[in-house]
């Protein structure tokens, strides 16, 4: 029960980190026009600057309450998966986020205020704005939520439960740290195939790659073409991502091969 109690309360901490920070970016960014933070004409920067901010604050967190030795403890340890196994594990990350947003769409709940609200700002992005959006969504929110999700909180709670429960409260978790149920739904389903992910590589490496590449191929296509439009569209892509999703999970049923 402690390190239940313990790891809940990391978490909370975490919850509390993240969103005051982003508050904090929206007030930094908001002092640029009296006080005065407008969404569509913020919202972006306001991105840009509370992101990393949150991320190194989830860094932080897992390592300070990771203890000793911390690498261990966050499971930042070599990975021996085979090349091929890792190239199957993004292409199963890439067709199970596609496919549950395909789903969200066709069951007409929508993605979400904050990843329409995103798709329509990047649409609209300079140059600059795009890239640094690829960075810092693509490359350092990612590090920071597994080598606290997958890394800290999902290898603490396996200290007294098996994979099973540890993987699905630390998706569940993943998922409530999104502030909005849809987002946080498709983001709890990613996150349990993460955690697996981590679980099967004995290491967090696979897992942040795995969100690196998911990650950026989203703002990428978000920026280029936003979301495809029409219900046969999103049945076929439902469709063909469920076959490639159910192919990449008999990869990771394989014997893990040094490589």
């Amino acid at each position: 029960m402690r390190v239940i109690a313990g790891t809940l309360l990391v978490y909370l901490a975490a919850v509390a980190s993240v969103f005051g920070l982003q508050l904090m970016a929206v007030a930094v960014v908001a002092t640029r026009h009296s006080g005065a933070f407008d969404l569509e004409r913020d919202g972006l920067a306001a991105l840009l600057v509370g992101v990393p901010a949150s991320s190194l604050a989830l860094v932080a967190l897992a390592l300070l309450a990771a203890g000793r030795p911390r690498r261990e403890g966050v499971r930042l340890l070599p990975s021996h998966v085979s090349g091929r196994a890792l190239a199957a594990m993004i292409v199963g990350v890439l067709a199970l986020s596609q496919g549950l947003e395909s789903l969200a769409l066709l069951l007409g709940l929508g993605l979400g205020a904050n990843v329409e609200w995103i798709a329509r700002t990047l649409g609209g992005a300079s140059p600059l704005a795009l890239v640094l959006a690829v960075l810092v969504v693509g490359g350092v929110a990612p590090v920071g939520e597994e080598l606290f999700f997958r890394g800290f909180m999902q290898t603490r709670l396996r200290r007294v439960w098996s994979p099973g429960p540890a993987i699905l409260v630390t998706a569940l978790a993943f998922g409530l740290i999104h502030g909005e149920w849809v987002h946080g739904v498709l983001a709890a389903g990613i996150g349990l195939y993460l955690g697996l992910v981590a679980e099967r590589s004995a290491s967090v490496i696979p897992a942040v790659i795995c969100h690196v590449a998911n990650n950026t191929v989203s703002v990428l296509l978000l920026a280029a073409i936003g979301s495809p439009q029409g219900r046969g569209v999103h049945a076929a892509l439902l469709l063909v991502t469920a076959v490639v999703f159910a192919g990449s999970l008999r990869w990771l049923r394989r014997p893990v091969e040094a490589g």
